[in-house]
């Protein structure tokens, strides 16, 4: 009888305690207590092997897939100094509970780079992801098993021609047209991260920071992940403008380190003092268009780098001329001052127009001293709660940067005691600063303060379906977050149902949401209220199809009133809170950032543009989404 060796994977007869192909002890337990231990089965299908290796987010295992008969990689979310194991324990436990929040944020990153990796399928230069799911209070990815070396661990033993050079970086490059295209930026472009395969395939490994991309003008909170001499200036701020360019800089640096054989100095240095000397200078045999094209990826201005890849390519491929980046800066700067002096008194007019407004501006936003309640409802549903609590402790924390001299006091109530809690305080005369009003009815908040003067201030094209404001709150005493939208779950090993939507009178199975997740029924008609709950049971197994039919109706969620405020910077404080939670951040971090597990989908249509890219079942879902109509109360 023949046993599977849990380091190489090979099959030799039981008898033997040594694996006679790579001397593997059998039983031998693994190199770190928190490790999973060689043999462990996870999904009942994944056999875990040795470690490959252990980074500040991950545990990358080799495994043995029993289903396909194949060597895979999977790679375990095991935060460093936040997530912990008993020592022969499978369930990954947080060190601290002041870490939960932090440990949400990484879990959700990490399930958001599983898909991003498997937007590309078998993309020849990215590395496959087979499949993702969670288990032992934790989340895995399978991806495929890669045999050879890092570029990194490779440069440490010997170095790269330039023909060489320019082949790897041309094949990373494909990969980022492909990255880019699909409007991803992986921010960790790096010899780390490039993995030369035995078969002499080139990989773009490691979607760890990849976050989807925001306009080249929009400054956007972005977490501070990067390797020195590989990362441009932008990403050392949190608040940013990264993009494709911000991969350019860094294969730029990458293909520098290859021909040169120096790393490009941190950005940050070079911006005090920029030192960094052309690849031509060091090695005179580079030819001097790729040597040009090398420097103008690594310009410290992004407006200075390639505006994409495929330029990039054109430079190194010498398909067009690229003139030295210092000749380049001198020309824009001559052009730029001919500009300016021709522009100097409609410049001195604006700039005259721009500060009376900036200073009324700062009076309007100013808030005096004030301490403000806010009061919301739970569900019940403990994991639900959780993510609420952690997506509103997060977005009150970061308002408070913004204003610190307004107080928050935070309350949550129990679903059967909040609506009477709230009626009891608005006939008293005490209705709390900002408060949910989901499951109110209109006539519930007489004497609730009018919420026109947000209205009247956010750009309503902005949002979605709140152009309509008026029409759907006559009364303006609620404002609405987000929404829930019909929709129909389709089992793909059970369905041949294709298309992007779907007919009511084409529904087969009205079987129930349990049965459903059981894999029992073909089909489903619920909401995105329960897209959490589908895609955890049937991670890559289902898909979503939108209703259609006259009578499709959305219900608008996460609804909130303003109370009758004692004293107007009380009043103030909760309008101007109520409004942040509809900016960008706020509902970024509401139904993004924070894993909000009640399906709700964002109103910012900024956010929601975000949200459909990041979760593909929604592809095609929001288009004509100005036909969608709501039931309110």
């Amino acid at each position: 009888m023949n046993v599977r060796c849990s380091s190489c994977f090979e099959q030799y007869d039981r008898e033997y305690e040594v694996c006679p192909y790579c001397g593997f002890v059998k039983g031998t337990p693994a190199a770190e207590p928190f490790y999973l231990n060689p043999g462990t089965v996870l999904q009942g299908r994944y056999v875990i092997g040795v470690v490959l290796g252990f980074g500040g987010y991950g545990i990358i295992y080799k495994a043995w897939d029993n289903t396909l008969q194949t060597t895979v990689a999977v790679k375990e979310f095991f935060p460093s100094g936040i997530a912990s194991r008993v020592p022969g324990a499978m369930d990954v436990v947080i060190s601290a509970a002041k870490r939960e929040i932090e440990f949400g944020v990484g879990f959700s990153r990490f399930i958001d780079e599983a898909r991003s990796m498997a937007k590309f399928g078998v993309h020849g230069s990215i590395v496959n992801v087979f499949a993702y799911f969670e288990e032992n209070q934790t989340a895995y990815i399978v991806m495929e098993y890669l045999s050879g070396i890092t570029l990194s661990e490779y440069l440490k033993t010997a170095s790269i021609d330039i023909k060489s050079a320019l082949s790897i970086t041309l094949r990373v490059c494909d990969a980022l047209k492909s990255i880019h295209a699909a409007g991803i930026v992986h921010r960790d472009v790096s010899p780390d991260n490039i993995f030369i395969c035995s078969d002499n395939r080139i990989k773009l490994i490691d979607f760890g920071t990849a976050r989807f991309s925001p306009n080249e003008n929009e400054d956007k909170l972005m977490t501070v992940i990067l390797k020195p001499g590989y990362a441009p200036p932008e990403q050392y701020d949190r608040i940013n403008a990264q993009g494709p360019w911000t991969d350019i800089y860094a294969i730029g640096a990458t293909l520098y380190y290859m021909l040169t054989g120096v790393k490009p100095d941190e950005s940050t240095n070079r911006k005090i003092t920029d030192t960094l000397v052309p690849p031509v200078e060091l090695n005179p045999a580079i030819p001097e268009n790729i040597s040009n094209s090398v420097m103008k990826a690594l310009a410290l201005d992004k407006h200075m780098r390639f505006k994409n890849v495929v330029e990039f390519e054109k430079g190194l491929k010498q398909e067009i001329r690229i003139i030295p980046l210092k000749k380049e800066i001198a020309q824009r700067k001559r052009r730029r001052l001919i500009t300016v002096l021709s522009s100097l008194l409609v410049i001195t007019l604006a700039i005259t127009v721009f500060l009376y407004f900036f200073n009324r501006q700062r009076e309007e936003e100013a808030l005096n001293p004030t301490k403000i309640s806010v009061w919301y409802e739970l569900s019940g549903d403990d994991t639900l709660d959780e993510a609420k609590r952690a997506a509103y402790a997060a977005v009150f924390d970061t308002f408070r940067e913004s204003y610190e001299s307004v107080e928050i006091e935070v309350y949550s109530f129990e679903k059967e005691e909040y609506v009477s809690n709230v009626m009891s305080a608005i006939r008293a005369g005490e209705a709390p600063s900002l408060f949910e009003t989901t499951d109110f009815k209109d006539a519930d908040l007489e004497g609730v303060a009018g919420l026109g003067e947000i209205v009247k201030r956010i750009n309503l094209s902005g949002y979605c379906f709140l152009d309509k404001y008026p029409e759907y709150f006559p009364s303006q005493r609620q404002l609405p977050l987000g929404f829930t939208a019909p929709v129909v779950y389709i089992n793909n090993a059970l369905s041949d149902v294709t298309g992007k939507s779907i007919w009511e009178d084409e529904i087969t199975d009205d079987g129930t949401l349990e049965q459903f997740l059981a894999g029992e029924s073909e089909m489903i008609l619920s909401s995105t209220a329960e897209f959490y709950k589908v895609q955890d049971s049937l991670a890559g197994l289902y898909r979503l199809l939108r209703l259609e039919g006259d009578s499709v109706e959305c219900q608008f969620k996460d609804i909130w009133s303003v109370g009758a405020a004692r004293n107007v910077d009380e009043r103030k404080a909760a309008m101007k809170l109520l409004e942040y939670m509809l900016s960008d951040n706020a509902q970024d971090c509401l139904y993004i950032r924070i894993r909000n597990q009640t399906g709700i989908i964002p109103l910012n249509k900024a956010i929601l543009e975000i949200f459909a890219d990041g979760y593909t079942e929604f592809d095609g879902f929001f288009d004509r989404i100005d036909s969608f109509t709501f039931v309110t109360n």
